[in-house]
Order: C-alpha cells, then structure tokens, then sequence
C-alpha cells in the first residue's frame, strides 16, 4: 500500500490535480489513509472527480509523494523453500550490472526486515503425543495480539518495537537468513527442517511437515547462498580485519552458531545446540530488537560462511541411500521422549531424545539442486549419470519422472500418496521439473547431454499426437510409463503457462547468449561477451524473412542462410553468422572472430575484431543504443 508522506503533501496534490471544492475535499479525505494504487484510480472513478491532468500524470504525481508499506495477510504456514528464489533474481541482477555488487550487498542501508504477527513455535510448544506418535501440525502461532508495533507497520523496530524501524544492507539480511536456516538442519543433520506447517516446492507432500519431515533441497541451496557471500568478498578484495555491522541480538546468535558449528560433530547434539539458539534468538526478536548493533570483521563473516558449507556438504553426503542414490525428502520419528505438560487439545507436549531417520523414495528435485551448486562437469556429469540409472528415468518416453514410486509410503506423506501412478504430483513427468532438470544441465557444461535430451523433453519438439494438445502449449505433467493405460503414455495434461515457461526463458538465454553475459574484465570495466551454446543444426539453411520487435514497433527484417538470431534486451537484434553451421561448443566448436553494432542514431557501425566487446561499446548495447549486434563465427 502507499501513504502519502504528510498533511502538507496532500494538500499541494489535490490543489495540483482538481479545482472544484467538492472533489478536492473527496480526493483529500481518501489520501488520508494508505491505498494501493489500482483502488485510487477506481475511486477517481467512481466519484466522477474532474482531474486538470491525466490519469497517468495524477497517479505519477500521488506516487511521487508517499511511502510505501508491504502487507501480508497471513494464510497458513510458511513453505521452506520461498527464501532461495532471493538468490536466483540477484544473480539475474548481477548478469547485467556486475559493476554494482558491493554497492548492492554493502552500501546501501535501505532495506528493512519484515516484522510478522506469526512466528514458529519452540520446540517445547510444537511436538505433541498423538494416537500414531509424535506429531507438529500446528507450529505456526498468530501472535497479533501479543506485539502492538507490529499492526503498526510489519517492520522491525528498535526499542523493543516502539522506536524507529531499522534500516540496513543486504549482506546482513542474507547472513540473517544464513544463520536461521543453518540452526534449521533436522536430527540427523541432512535436510532443512519443515518447521512451519508447509512443505516447499513439492507441495503435494503437505503432510510431510506434520511428521517432522524435511528436506535435502534447502541444504543444497544454504550451501549455494553462503558461497555467494563468500564468492562475493573474494571477488571484492575485502580485507579479513574490515568490519561490518549486525544488530546485537543476529550479532550474538552468528557467535553462536560459529562455536556450535565449530565443535559439535555429532548431528542430534547439533539439532539440539543449534535450535536452543535459535529459540533464543527468536525471543529476544519478538517483539522487535534493541537497537544497539556489534560489529564482526570480515574474517569472522568468513569463517561463518565456510562453516555452514562444509556444514552443508557434511549433510549431502549423508543424504546418499544405501544403493548410493541421493534422497531428497525424509521424516523423522520420535522414538523416545518426556512428556513436558498437555497441548490446547489435551495431547501431551513432549521432549524427543532419540529419532529414527525415514527416506523417501527419490525425487528429481534434489538431483536439481545438486547440479545447481556443482561446478566442477565431471561431477555434474556423474549426477546427471546416476538420474538416468534410477527410476527417476522414464526409458519408455525419454523423460524424467517427478518421483519414484511411493505406493509404500504412508498416506499420511500428503496428497502424492493417494494419486494413481503417474496422474497429477504422483511420478508422472512434472514439466516444471523436468525442465528445471534441462536447465541445470545447461549450466553445469554438460552440453551434449542437454542436446541429447532437447526434442525428447521440449514441448515444440513432441509429437502433436502423442503429447495431445498443441505443441505450442505447457501442461502441468505428462503422462508417464508408469500409468496403467498405455495409451495414455507421453499425453499432456492442463495447461500451464508458469513454471516450465520461466525455465524455458532461463535455457533460451544461456543457449543464445551464454551466463553471464556482462562481466568487469580485470581492470574493472564492463565487458560483454556472447558465448552462444548451439548446435549447428539451429542455424537456417536458406535466407528467411523475419518479424522483428525493437521495443518501439514490428519491422521485416530479411536475414541471409546459415545464421541464427533471437531478440536480446528486448529490444536488440543479434544475428549470428555461422557459414559452415558448426555448433558452438566443443572441440570443433565456430569461434567469434568479429563483431559489427549498429547504432540506433544512424551513427558510423563500429567493427570489433574481438570475441567480447570492451567499453564504452559494451555499455551502449546494456544501454540499448545499440539496435542490432551482428557476430560472425568461423
């Protein structure tokens, strides 16, 4: 919602905007209180107030003048995977800008921490004695009541809540969220903990966080996010003795963590040390903090960071079953335990102290998340082996199942449980995964195995018959080999433009231009390079006509044979010239040997006989003055 920032500012809007009495009064009573945008445009409306400007202009000006106020309605539990997509947009951020990684992460103190009314229970409130064991179904509790400052704005305050919302950085949110999600690992000290009445992407195991359940995924993305950061003042040069600031209260909880991290060994003496901490930390946080802030150098910084990744490789290791496969998702009962008091519905509360450690059948996800933080290909490529060995692996169709068969799984895992084989979340090919899976098997290097999966698993390379439906269309899941009717087998099933689209978009980039197609070349100026990853049989045969879209207007465009060319920026055409149509990756790949930009303003082309485009040209393409990129590969 938006507020306008004061009286003062309301009545100079209003003067601004409209000059009869009765809409000034209307206008001025409604920008008394917050609003969201799209409500004050219809109030505008509604009440047929006379505006002097249009309605883009009223708006840019009300907007101009307020402050805006992030609310959340609460629904029903936190999933425990949300946090890891904050990642994945700043790497997308930092692909284009680069040059602005310690302004983002250190410089500017503009961001606040989101105060909620609901928090996680303790321990001591969340496991109760039930008819078939130990349970946590109601870990999440309103405490709207408890905390005034909060219906006051969600943001964290100093003073205990009732001082000034406190402002920070980015590098002390992400540690923040580092530490909890470290002191989150389950007994057995493999996966994150689902502690918050919600599973994450795989939200079909909805009753997984009921049985202590969690899950491999986020240890894998815990491992990737501490390694940006740590990546990240490697990259920046910063000096072990610099310092940086933490409030007090995240100050003595990463002290901690370091200490618990550093000597306990043992995986249930670190989910109790670890969670003691936690719960304490969450305490002290209520209501809101103190205010006062430590410092902690850099070199501390750093040691927590690598702490949490070999913490976190300690637990992928374990995460191996018995045939050597990766798991992805496991529970955990309670075998013993003291009985600490009775529970709202009169189930007793209760104390674990030993857990048996339970495994499902495996996942694709976790092999996903495995790639996405594996940089070295023989390794990616000994993943990517092991997927296909499973039963993950659907040899029938080509593709790759969403799970293994969970028939002898309790129904109380969730929904997954009581679908047929291979009909929606249940072991059918889920094209949001499985085209997750041809992503991270893009960015692992492992380029003739995406191309040897590339019209097996892509939706326009399906057969119409067998997929069903039009090619030109995502479906949630496919029918895979495991279903009963075989006629059924490879037939797509409500149509889904979400998930699968984004990763498409995500491969499409990397495959036409490469990661991180901007970088600061080593006197730190900005430098583009295209590292096209194609296969020669992508490159046209013959001259073709093609529509293009600058940004502003649709034009004919004529383009000779053996080129290849896609939209970069929005609004940029780039045509690669390939004449004897070779892939561009590999021993025998087509090398760039020349570039030609031709510039918006009519000006002179510029000619770079280079593989990468140095300054100032590198900007003026990032800037969009350039309108056409040809680069010719020989």
């Amino acid at each position: 919602t938006f507020a306008v920032k004061g009286e003062k500012h309301v009545a100079k809007i209003v003067k601004a905007v409209t000059n009869k009495s009765r809409d000034r009064k209307m206008l001025t009573d409604y920008l008394q209180n917050d609003f969201m945008p799209g409500a004050l445009l219809d109030f505008v409306i509604q009440n047929e107030i006379g505006l002097t400007c249009s309605m883009r202009d009223f708006l840019s000006r009300v907007i101009e003048q307020c402050q805006k106020s992030e609310l959340a309605e609460h629904g029903e539990g936190y999933w425990v995977d949300h946090w890891t997509y904050n990642l994945d947009l700043l790497e997308s951020y930092l692909g284009c800008y680069p040059e602005n990684l310690k302004e983002i992460l250190f410089d500017k103190e503009v961001l606040n921490f989101y105060h909620d009314s609901h928090y996680v229970l303790p321990r001591t409130k969340r496991y109760v004695r039930t008819e078939k064991g130990v349970r946590q179904y109601q870990s999440v509790h309103n405490g709207s009541k408890e905390v005034d400052a909060i219906a006051g704005g969600n943001r964290l305050r100093t003073n205990n809540g009732k001082g000034k919302i406190y402002m920070t950085n980015l590098v002390e949110k992400i540690i923040c969220l580092i530490a909890n999600k470290v002191a989150t690992l389950d007994p057995s000290g493999i996966g994150i903990e689902m502690e918050a009445d919600k599973p994450g992407w795989y939200d079909a195991l909805n009753g997984l966080p009921g049985l202590l359940g969690s899950s491999i995924c986020e240890t894998f993305e815990l491992k990737r996010i501490a390694q940006f950061l740590l990546d990240a003042i490697e990259e920046l040069s910063i000096e072990d003795s610099n310092k940086i600031h933490l409030f007090r209260e995240l100050h003595s909880y990463v002290k901690h963590l370091i200490v618990v991290l550093s000597t306990e060994k043992v995986a249930l003496g670190y989910w109790n040390k670890s969670n003691e901490a936690k719960e304490k930390y969450r305490k002290l946080v209520r209501k809101g903090i103190n205010g006062a802030v430590s410092d902690i150098t850099i070199a501390e910084v750093k040691q927590f960071l690598q702490l949490v990744v070999d913490r976190a490789d300690k637990a992928t290791k374990a995460a191996k079953d018995s045939k050597g496969f990766l798991s992805t998702y496991f529970y955990h009962e309670v075998k013993t335990y003291d009985i600490i008091g009775n529970s709202v519905s009169e189930q007793p509360f209760v104390k674990p102290k030993t857990f048996k450690k339970h495994s499902l059948p495996l996942f694709l996800e976790g092999y996903v998340h495995a790639l996405k933080v594996e940089n070295d290909v023989g390794r990616a490529a000994k993943i990517y082996k092991e997927v296909r060995k499973s039963d993950l692996f659907d040899k029938k169709l080509g593709m790759y199942k969403v799970n293994e068969d969970i028939s002898s799984e309790s129904e109380e895992i969730g929904r997954a449980r009581i679908f047929p084989a291979s009909w929606l979340e249940n072991e059918s090919v889920w094209l949001h995964m499985e085209y997750k899976l041809m992503l991270e098997i893009l960015r692992s290097g492992l380029y003739e195995e995406f191309y040897d999966n590339f019209k097996k698993v892509l939706v326009p390379f399906l057969d119409p018959k067998q997929y069903g439906r039009s090619i030109l269309e995502n479906s949630s899941f496919i029918v895979s080999s495991a279903h009963e009717d075989k006629s059924l087998h490879g037939q797509g099933f409500v149509a889904r433009l979400s998930g699968s689209t984004a990763e498409f978009m995500h491969m499409w980039l990397i495959m036409n231009a490469g990661e991180n197609v901007f970088t600061l070349d080593p006197n730190g100026d900005l430098e583009l390079s295209f590292k096209p990853i194609l296969k020669g049989w992508l490159f046209t045969k013959e001259k073709k006509n093609i529509k293009f879209f600058d940004g502003k207007k649709t034009g004919d465009v004529s383009l000779p044979k053996n080129t290849y060319s896609f939209n970069f920026l929005g609004s940029i055409l780039v045509v690669y010239h390939n004449p004897k149509r070779l892939d561009t990756f590999g021993n025998k790949a087509a090398k760039i040997s020349e570039i030609h930009l031709e510039y918006a303003d009519k000006k002179d082309s510029a000619i770079i006989k280079s593989a990468s485009i140095g300054m100032p040209y590198a900007k003026d393409v990032r800037d969009k003055k350039v309108k056409r990129v040809d680069v010719f590969l020989y």
